[in-house]
């Protein structure tokens, strides 16, 4: 129960007027003449639950709850006594349903028709009591959360009282909470004069009218965490012994509607790492001074190098220009040199190919004939085989008696089981089938090399199709490209061409080994041969669908020495001496290229070129 003012002076009314005046009144009011309740309005009963009838059959303490009622009841008759008591105080009362109610009642006694009620108008001030609960307990969490904090932090209101200063306050400033909580010292603990701090900003609403004045060169910013929040940085001298650098961060407290009722800010020492930095600072500016002073005697040595150097360069430039001229002479001879060694080794090869496969013709042949031979005798010993087979069953009968015919018998019929007759007479036909064929293909690979080799063509003008060199050099490189790519041939109707057939097998060559060279290690692709006749002669198309060769690439491929294989795969000879020999047979050679697709090389030759009648060579036989 809280009292709140002393009595009223007692009120003359009639008890007519007196009705009608509460039964006008918004508010709940309740008379009694000393005990029982003698008036009440239709408020009184929605505010208690109770009927008017039932409020009119009770004694006015009983409203109230049982813990407060001999109060009251003493409160009440006291009053009517004429007594000096509170006008204003706050009571629970007890509803119809159990449910305590708080209201605030003001009493006043009045004069009716002889007697004397007291009069009470009662407000309803339950609910207000419960958000100053809540507000209440609010504020002892928020207590507990700002004193628990490792962080020094202090709360101001709105009227910038100073509500919390934590444990961590006093440590960092070496001020106790209670020198300061309730008043409004902070900005004289801060600063030497009355100034702000930015919690006081913050609650005036005046940040950014009075920004630029007080945190101008403080590092101030806007916070990107809490809106309506700041962050700043300060020295403060009168911290500790040499001074305290602070960085602190202020921010807005508000109620549910959103008006600013306080501020919170925290403080965070720095000092050492500000010192720190100053201590960088000024390390800096003497290295500085020491470099620029020492700048300044490389320079003096600098010039004076400079000026050697110049006659130096003068001197070297001259060597420079003869040294370009030896270079250039150097590189003209050492790629002539190159493709000379280069062009020996393929007629050495070709060479030693020729003579390998002349040496090797003769044993083929002796080998083929005695394969041919050894076919014929054995059939005649098959067939002798055969006859003593079919005697077998007489011998039998014609030693049946002879003391030693049983076991002869038997002993041929072991020999029989043991040699497999019935498999060998089947398999060695087999076998020297496959001898045969075996030798034919080793024959038709020495042709072949021979053919690529043309050595015995003494490296002359001829009449060549072109179909039986790419065969031919397709069989010698074989090897080279069976396990990468397959190969399809789509030839078309050629004439015979005035060549050096070995050497356009050597461009041949190269551009099917590139090809197979060109598939990735894992994939199996496809080389495609194809050729045709023009306007102005042949061509032949070599194409691969292997990685592709890079638009950078395309314009050097021709060169001699460029390659793009590792180190020891490759000399960058091949296309340049390919280009060369198609140069030689008045033909061209094109490029075609896309990464990851595959690469067409196009070769085009004239029918008879003129470096071949320049040589008086006789074009009329053809040798078609």
């Amino acid at each position: 129960m809280n009292d709140q003012t002393t009595a009223d002076p007692a009120t003359t009314f009639s008890m007519a007027q007196l009705t009608a005046l509460v039964e006008a009144m918004p508010s709940a009011i309740a008379a009694h003449a000393g005990a029982e309740l003698v008036l009440v309005n239709q408020a009184m009963c929605e505010l208690t639950g109770y009927s008017r009838e039932a409020l009119l059959a009770m004694k006015f303490w009983e409203l109230f709850q049982p813990r407060l009622r001999d109060a009251v009841k003493a409160r009440g008759q006291a009053r009517m006594q004429g007594m000096a008591v509170p006008a204003r105080y706050e009571v629970a009362l007890l509803t119809a349903h159990g449910e305590e109610r708080w209201a605030e009642i003001v009493a006043t006694l009045m004069h009716v028709e002889g007697r004397d009620i007291a009069l009470g108008s009662y407000l309803d001030t339950t609910e207000r009591r419960r958000a100053e609960t809540l507000q209440n307990r609010a504020k002892q969490v928020l207590a507990q959360i700002i004193d628990g904090n490792p962080v020094p932090t202090f709360v101001i209101d709105k009227d910038h009282l100073i509500t919390h200063w934590n444990k961590a306050c006093e440590q960092i400033l070496g001020i106790k909470a209670a020198d300061v909580l309730g008043t409004r010292s902070q900005q004289r603990i801060f600063y030497d004069r009355e100034r702000p701090t930015m919690a006081d900003l913050i609650v005036d609403g005046g940040m950014e009218k009075r920004i630029s004045a007080l945190y101008a060169d403080k590092r101030l910013t806007r916070s990107q965490l809490v809106a309506g929040a700041y962050e700043a940085e300060d020295f403060f001298p009168h911290f500790g012994e040499q001074g305290c650098w602070l960085y602190f961060v202020a921010a807005p407290l508000t109620d549910p509607e959103g008006r600013v009722t306080g501020a919170v800010e925290t403080l965070q020492d720095f000092t050492e790492q500000r010192f720190a930095e100053s201590e960088l600072i000024k390390s800096k500016r003497e290295l500085e001074q020491l470099a620029a002073m020492r700048g300044e005697q490389l320079r003096e040595a600098t010039r004076e190098l400079e000026a050697d150097v110049a006659r130096r360069e003068e001197a070297e430039a001259e060597l420079t220009r003869q040294l370009a001229e030896l270079s250039a002479l150097h590189a003209d001879l050492k790629q002539a040199q190159q493709q000379l060694v280069q062009s020996e080794k393929l007629a050495s090869i070709g060479q030693l190919a020729a003579g390998v496969a002349h040496e090797i013709n003769n044993p083929i042949g002796f080998v083929q004939s005695n394969l041919g031979s050894l076919e014929r005798y054995f059939e005649h010993i098959l067939k002798l085989l055969e006859g003593y087979l079919e005697g077998e069953v007489l011998l039998g009968e014609a030693f049946r008696g002879h003391p030693d015919g049983a076991a002869l018998i038997a002993r041929l019929k072991q020999l029989k089981q043991d040699a497999e007759l019935d498999y060998l007479k089947d398999d060695i036909p087999e076998l020297l089938k496959e001898s045969r064929d075996g030798i034919v293909r080793v024959k038709k690979i020495v042709a072949d090399l021979k053919d690529f080799s043309r050595v015995d063509t003494r490296n002359e003008w001829e009449w060549a199709d072109l179909r039986t060199g790419l065969n031919s050099t397709l069989n010698v490189v074989n090897n080279e490209i069976k396990y990468r790519a397959d190969v399809v041939k789509d030839y078309g109707e050629l004439p015979n061409i005035r060549c050096l057939p070995s050497q356009l097998n050597q461009v041949f060559m190269n551009l099917l080994v590139n090809a197979a060279q060109a598939t990735p290690e894992g994939k199996h692709g496809t080389i495609t041969l194809r050729c045709g006749t023009q306007a102005d002669g042949v061509w032949v198309e070599i194409a691969d669908t292997g990685a592709g060769i890079p638009e950078e690439n395309l314009q050097r491929i021709f060169d001699p020495f460029f390659t793009t294989k590792p180190i020891g795969k490759g000399t960058g000879l091949g296309l340049s001496l390919s280009y060369g020999i198609i140069q030689k047979h008045g033909g061209k050679i094109e490029v075609n290229s896309e990464l990851g697709v595959g690469t067409r090389f196009r070769i085009s030759l004239p029918i008879e070129p003129p470096e071949a009648d320049a040589q008086g060579q006789d074009g009329a036989d053809r040798g078609r």
